[in-house]
């Protein structure tokens, strides 16, 4: 990265523009990192958040060049077919959509698609043939840039090479990208002779303090994935329990550590789960501060070390 261009571009005001991953190419005349944020469209009704609580005047929305709206749903319609729709209220995501594209013209707006593998889900509509040409509808009908395959349990090797290149098929030859949430190691179910040609990037959940960005990274490279097309992972939710807890703040924290890992190493970029869940006030667990969105972004352009 060309670092003291990126730094007179954000003295002058300007965003980063959208990284480019289609056929290893880059549009831009410096490699700009991906910087993804997942914000979730729902309210923790559990706890009684609002929606005014979690986006806000001051949600950062300048400090990324991806976000992720989660989540959609897979449905079926009435010739019964597959496709997807939001999962939760549509006024929220186009919320997000709209603020994103006024502060930020230049990012990238994804719709991640939550799920798992019964027939009602990707199990069927990864043999539908009709369900890659509804989901690029849906990509057309909100203004999107693309689609992230959140497919979890359930998973299996022959529904995701099915469900993967369908899709490539039908969104890339529209302009539109597909990403995959992947787990911190490498599945049994992830045919990377098919998956790396098929998919824009793959999206490494290496989430808590516990988990190792660079052992996930390994595990991905040696399996016949491509540095350059992964994104490392970051959880700021509190609480947040599992692999060691949050990430940490901090110089010397695993945000930092992460971040820094994906710069020296070649990565694609690094995204967050999720900003609207980010370092909330410990007097108020409904009100996020948003403190590890805006460490990871200044790490990523080139503002800390």
């Amino acid at each position: 990265m060309k670092k003291l261009n990126l730094i007179l571009m954000l003295a002058a005001g300007l965003t980063l523009p959208a990284v480019s991953a289609a056929a290893g190419q880059n549009q831009y005349p410096f490699k700009t990192p991906v910087i993804a944020q997942y914000f979730g469209i729902w309210t923790e009704t559990d706890r009684g958040q609002t929606w005014e609580q979690k986006f806000r005047d001051d949600t950062p929305f300048e400090k990324l060049n991806r976000i992720y709206i989660a989540f959609g749903k897979i449905v079926k319609t009435e010739d019964g077919h597959f496709s997807i729709e939001y999962d939760g209220e549509v006024r929220n995501a186009q919320a997000v959509i709209d603020r994103v594209k006024a502060v930020n013209p230049s990012a990238e707006i994804f719709i991640s698609l939550g799920g798992d593998g019964r027939k009602d889900q990707f199990g069927g509509a990864a043999n539908d043939p009709r369900f890659a040409d509804n989901v690029r509808a849906f990509l057309e009908k909100y203004g999107l840039n693309g689609l992230d395959i959140d497919w979890e349990m359930g998973l299996n090797r022959e529904g995701l090479n099915s469900l993967v290149t369908s899709l490539s098929s039908s969104l890339h030859t529209a302009g539109y990208k597909v990403t995959l949430a992947g787990w911190p190691n490498s599945s049994y179910a992830y045919d990377m002779a098919v998956l790396k040609d098929k998919l824009d990037q793959i999206n490494i959940m290496s989430y808590g303090r516990g988990t190792s960005l660079e052992y996930s990274v390994n595990q991905y490279v040696k399996s016949g994935f491509p540095a350059d097309k992964l994104i490392g992972g970051i959880e700021v939710e509190v609480p947040y329990r599992q692999s060691g807890g949050t990430d940490s703040l901090g110089a010397d924290g695993t945000i930092a550590q992460k971040a820094n890992y994906a710069l020296t190493h070649g990565l694609a970029g690094m995204m967050e789960w999720r900003l609207d869940n980010d370092y909330p006030d410990e007097s108020n667990l409904n009100f996020p501060r948003y403190k590890g969105a805006i460490l990871l972004w200044d790490i990523m352009a080139g503002q800390k070390k």
